[in-house]
Formats: structure tokens, sequence, C-alpha cells
């Protein structure tokens, strides 16, 4: 089963359940969220957001965040390209590349980097989105919302879980999880988690494929109680991937063989993830304190034809390594009936060295006016910063009316050590170029208010107003190769969200809503600019996006419910570098998502199930532009997908499809660096995902 947004988290639970008869309906506000920092109900919280239940991620047998396009209003990840550098945007903001507008958080933990959201989600208790900025308490990172996710924590008793699936084009996935207490003191949980595709692209230049993807993912999970009011979570993480690279050619191309590529180097990206956390927890008679350690390593590869074509033009090789170490300590009141509160600081250190290759091959003329051989580029940024945040919420101020301040100042600085060399055509060796350092900081205050007013614990509503901000950075390597000063630092950008919404729950929880509308004023945008030597980000202009949004759920007849996720935004600039492009839309943005349909559950008794369920949608986006001009463009789509499974005791069984009647779409557009000079690859991009299908088997002891 699978339902969009609020709703969704609370239904699975009711409806999945062995032991709750199907009669039986929860009310909605029991769905506890903790992306507050606190725990707390949906209609406690005066912001639009959505909840999904990790049963009911309508997938592949093992879903990233990619999988959650068009299930949350106004939501959208690209599906293609690598793990390295996913576009997201939220409400018609984001990126293309760079540091990400939403923030990652995994049990309580920051995810900083956008090379490090794609990972399986398996083991998934609950993933709440909050849309708009959620700065005041995240960030530099939650300009214009958040992702919190819970894993399923470990269990207080012994148990196995294994599951194993296949799927259309060899895919195949594993997961085992078992939990392992030691008495009631520490609660263990080690988990694995495999998955692996030949994909669905053949290059003709090679003969092989270019979208095979292979991983790994190892995790163990403990909590230790040492008596009532102390409580120590402790994680460790370790992820590897490998996919091939980026399955790009000329768009004329792809729409008549939309999986045919044709270039002439070998692409692939290899990253490997370790992290590892201590959540400390203190509870006193009427406040509670949390201490949360984190730590992380990441170490990647990518080699690449840059050019995408079977003409010897310009292949890149990347290698990267980053520490990351953050710290939070969080003080807060426990409930009480008039004042909540929460006092906290967040502080972080990060150093990213980049070295980077480009080779230029015997057709270098067709994107280059020097006659280079190779250029080296060696970045390092160290990046330090501080935050101290506040909020305090008055309640029943007015009878039923919540009064919610909050306000954060973030400070950060960056320092660059910068290089790069030049090995001209029948130069025996490299030559210096650049040599540079600089440092810049960063900082910004970050206010919201809210008003929220409940009547009856079955309706609210509420407006906010609050400010996002993601600091500035640096750019891996330089274009400029006519001058031996260096620029590559990008500004900080910042924008402000006024937004309306409304939450309802029927008294009997068959009936649900959840609805906003929002205006968002966008300043100095940072954008993703492919240039001569490479993609940079520059501050481009101003943009607004104002929009509609709405989760929704009716249990129309017993055992039927019908879904729907939906959201409109309209983003454009107003001020831009480029004159011509005022007034273009917001690249990457589809104007409308859509996710609806019917699911169906019901008890059956047999001797291995006590559970059937079948899930039916369409998910939907909106007219899309991929360039600042708008002249690469795709018009709205729509994808039919289709969930079957039964469920019992010992054993789950799911067979799913997605896109089944093989739409064809474009999943990105670019406008090629060596289009200029072969215009038939000017127009360049990726075709979306064929139809798929596939089934699984858990097997539960």
């Amino acid at each position: 089963m699978t339902i969009c947004g609020s709703l969704s988290a609370q239904r699975s639970q009711v409806m999945q359940s062995d032991d709750t008869t199907f009669s039986a309906i929860k009310q909605l506000q029991e769905v506890t969220i903790t992306a507050e920092k606190r725990e707390l109900s949906i209609s406690e919280i005066p912001v639009a957001l959505s909840v999904i239940s990790g049963k009911n991620l309508l997938n592949e047998n093992t879903p990233d965040l990619r999988n959650l396009s068009g299930m949350i209003p106004n939501f959208y990840m690209q599906e293609g390209g690598l793990k390295l550098s996913t576009p997201l945007y939220v409400r018609g903001i984001g990126t293309v590349s760079g540091t990400p507008p939403v923030g990652l958080y995994v049990d309580g933990v920051p995810v900083f980097d956008k090379n490090a959201f794609i990972f399986d989600l398996y083991d998934i208790k609950q993933i709440e989105v909050l849309r708009g900025p959620q700065t005041t308490l995240y960030g530099r990172n939650s300009i214009i919302g958040l992702i919190n996710i819970r894993t399923n924590p470990p269990a207080s008793k012994l148990t196995l879980q294994a599951k194993a699936g296949v799927s259309s084009y060899n895919s195949q996935n594993y997961m085992v999880t078992a939990n392992l207490p030691v008495r009631n003191v520490v609660y263990n949980k080690l988990s694995f988690s495999y998955n692996r595709t030949d994909g669905y692209f053949k290059n003709d230049f090679t003969g092989g494929k270019t979208n095979k993807s292979d991983s790994y993912n190892l995790r163990y999970q403990g909590q230790l109680y040492t008596n009532d009011t102390w409580q120590v979570a402790l994680g460790i993480n370790y992820n590897h991937s490998f996919d091939d690279g980026y399955a790009y050619h000329a768009i004329d191309s792809l729409k008549v063989h939309r999986y045919r590529v044709n270039y002439d180097a070998d692409a692939s990206y290899k990253r490997d993830l370790a992290s590892a956390h201590v959540n400390a927890r203190k509870t006193f008679d009427r406040t509670t304190l949390s201490w949360i350690t984190s730590y992380s390593w990441t170490k990647d590869k990518q080699e690449l034809d840059a050019d995408f074509t079977f003409h010897d033009v310009f292949r890149n090789g990347k290698k990267s390594k980053q520490n990351l170490v953050t710290q939070e300590i969080n003080y807060q009141s426990t409930e009480s009936e008039k004042l909540d509160w929460t006092v906290g600081t967040f502080g972080f250190y990060k150093n990213l060295t980049n070295d980077y290759l480009a080779t230029f091959g015997t057709e270098r003329h067709l994107l280059l006016p020097l006659d280079l051989d190779k250029t080296l580029y060696y970045n390092n940024t160290s990046t330090w910063g501080i935050a101290g945040y506040g909020q305090v919420t008055l309640k029943n101020l007015l009878p039923g009316v919540f009064v919610t301040v909050g306000l954060r100042y973030d400070y950060e600085k960056a320092s660059l050590d910068y290089k790069d060399s030049l090995l001209f055509h029948k130069a025996n060796s490299f030559s210096g170029f650049h040599d540079w350092e600089e440092d810049n900081s960063y900082s910004a205050w970050l206010p919201k208010f809210s008003v929220l007013k409940k009547w009856n614990g079955q309706l609210s509503a509420y407006a906010s107003i609050a400010k996002g901000y993601k600091a500035g950075g640096y750019n891996i390597i330089a274009n400029d190769m006519t001058s031996q000063v260096v620029k590559l630092e990008y500004d900080k950008e910042t924008l402000w969200n006024y937004e309306i919404g409304t939450k309802y729950f029927s008294q009997n929880g068959r009936f649900n809503v959840n609805a906003a509308i929002f205006y968002i004023d966008w300043k100095d945008q940072q954008i993703f600019v492919m240039e001569m030597m490479g993609p940079i980000i520059k501050n481009a202009g101003d943009a607004r996006s104002f929009g509609a949004e709405m989760d929704l759920t009716w249990e129309c007849m017993p055992h039927l419910t019908y879904f729907l996720s939906s959201g409109y935004s309209n983003s454009e600039y107003y001020h831009h570098l480029t004159k011509a492009y005022e007034g273009n839309k917001i690249v990457m943005a589809p104007e409308f998502t859509l996710n609806t349909g019917f699911s169906y559950q019901k008890k059956v008794k047999t001797p291995l199930f006590q559970s059937f369920m079948a899930t039916t949608s369409v998910t939907g986006f909106g007219k899309q532009y991929f360039d600042e001009a708008n002249t690469l463009k795709q018009n709205p789509y729509f994808l039919w997908n289709m969930n079957f499974g039964v469920s019992g005791k010992y054993i789950d069984f799911h067979v799913w499809g997605k896109n089944i009647l093989n739409k064809a779409f474009f999943c990105y557009m670019f406008n090629s660096p060596v289009g200029k000079n072969l215009p038939e690859y000017l127009n360049s991009g990726q075709s979306g995902a064929p139809s798929r299908f596939g089934a699984s088997i858990t097997i539960k002891i």
C-alpha cells in the first residue's frame, strides 16, 4: 500500500497491524513527528508537512529519496544522473549542483552534502518532509525544507528479517536485519543491504551498458538504557557504491532510440561513505538535555567522457575526500499546557579536498581555443561554523491559539587553497597557472513567526513567516584561462517564505486533508552554469515562487481509500544578470506534481497470510525547463504504477510495476559545451526510466 502525504504513516500502521481490525481507525494526530526537535502531533505544527511510512514507499525493491518525487507535493528530485549530485527542488526552489537546499537528518544526525543524499532506504520507520524554510532550528542547509528520516530502532526481542527481490534489467536486492538485545540494558541491531542492476542504457560505441549500478550498506544501531532518565543511542554506518557514468546523448537521437548513447570513453562514479554518531539524552523533572556528536568520512572518484560524444574531445577524472564533524546540544522544556521552549547550539568542521584532471583529446578544437593536452586542479576548502538558536511556543494564549517565535544566528568561515597547472601540446611538463588562497565568512539572523488556531482537535489553521538561508562557497575549478586572478567564490542566498495552511482530520479518521498556499521571495539565487572548462555555481539574480499544495485521503468505501498529493508552483526570475532571462521559469522545477490513486486493503484468512493489499496510482509532473533561456523543456507527463502484496506473521510477498505503459519522457536536458562546433549535440539529455516490474519476498523470524 502506498498513501501519499500526511495520512500515509498513520493509516499504514492501522491497516498493516496483525492484531488490529480494519474497522479500528486511529486519529491522525497520533502520528508522532520529531522534526521540530520534540515529539509533536501533525496538528500542532504550523508547517506544510507530509509523512511517509517506511512500509509504504511506492518504489522499486530498494528505494532512495528520488522515489519521493511526486509522492510529496512540490517535491522533485531528478531520477537520472549519479549519486554525486542529484538536483533537488521544493516549491520551485533548489539547485542543480552545490550545497543542497533541503536539510537531511537521519536519526537526528545531519547529512551535509548532496553526494551523500542518495542511499538505499531500507528498514525505515518514517520519513517526515517539511516544506518551507526550517533554518531557525536547522540552519544553512534547510533553506526550503527538511527531510527527517527515522530508522526502526533496535527491538527488545531477538528477531531476524531477510528480504530478497528481483526486477527488470537483471536487478537484484537483498536485505537482512537482526535485533540482538543483551538483557534489558543494551539493544543492538545489525543490518545489511545489497542492490545491483544492469541498467537499460546501451553504449553503441563500446557495446556495453552505461548505467549499471552496484551498492551495499552495513549498519549498526545500539541503544543503552542505564536508568529511567538516561538514554544513549549509537550508530555506525558504511556504504559503498559503484555506478556507471551519465547516460547522456543528443536529444534528437534519443527520440529515435530512447536508451542508446554513443560516447568513446568509460565513465563511472565510485563512492565510499562511513559515519558514526552518539546521541545522549538526559531527562530531568521539567526539562530534557540532548547531546549529539557525529563524524563522517567520504571518498569518491569520478571518471567521465565529458563531451558525451564518440569524438575524442574531453575527458576528466575527479577524486575527493571529506571529513566532517558536527556537534549539537539541545535543551528544552518538557510538554506543558502553557509554554514550550527550546534552546540549542550547533557547530561543525568540514575539510574537503578535490583533485581534478582534465584530458583533452585529438579533437580538442571542438571545445577549446587553447592547444592544451591536460589541466590539473587542486582545491582544498576548510569550513567551520557555529550557531545558536531558540524557539518559544505560547500555548492557548487565547482558547486554541498557539504562537511560535524562533530565532537563530548562523556563522561560518570558509578557507580556500587552490592551484592549477597546464600541459600544453608538445610541452615537456606542466606549468603552474593559478595559485590562490583566500577566505570568506557568511552569517545570517534567521527568524520565524507563526500563529496556529485549533478547533475541537479536528480542524486547525495557521499562518507563518520564515527566513531561509544558504551560505556561499567555492567552485572546484577556474574557467577563466586568460587571467591569473581566481574568481571561485559564490555568495550566500536568502529567501522569505510566507504561508497559510489548514489541516482537517475527521472524527472517525476516514477523511483527512492538509493544504497550504505560499509565496516566496528568493534573493541572490545560486545557479549552475556549464562553462568552457566545466560547471560552476554563480549568483544569478532574484526570483519569486507562489503556489499551493494538498494531501488528501478519503476512505470512500470499506477497505478502499482514495489518496491525492498534489502541488502547484509558479517560479520565475524578476531580476537576472542576463536581462533576457527575466520573466523566465526556474530550471528543473516542475509546474506541478501529482500522485493520486486508490488503495484496497482487507483481512484474509490463510495459513500463511493475514492481509491483502492492492494499490494503483498515477504520478505526474508539469512542464519543466532545463536551461535558463527556457529553450529546453519537458511537457507534462504521467506514469501509471501498481502494487500488490500479501502479508503474514512470518512472510510477506510483494509485486509491483512502475511506468507500466512505458511512457517516454526526458529527465534531464542541457546545452552541450561542444554544441557550438557540433550542432547535432547542442541539445543533449537523458531519457527517463522505462517500465519496470519486480517482486520481493520477506521472511520474518
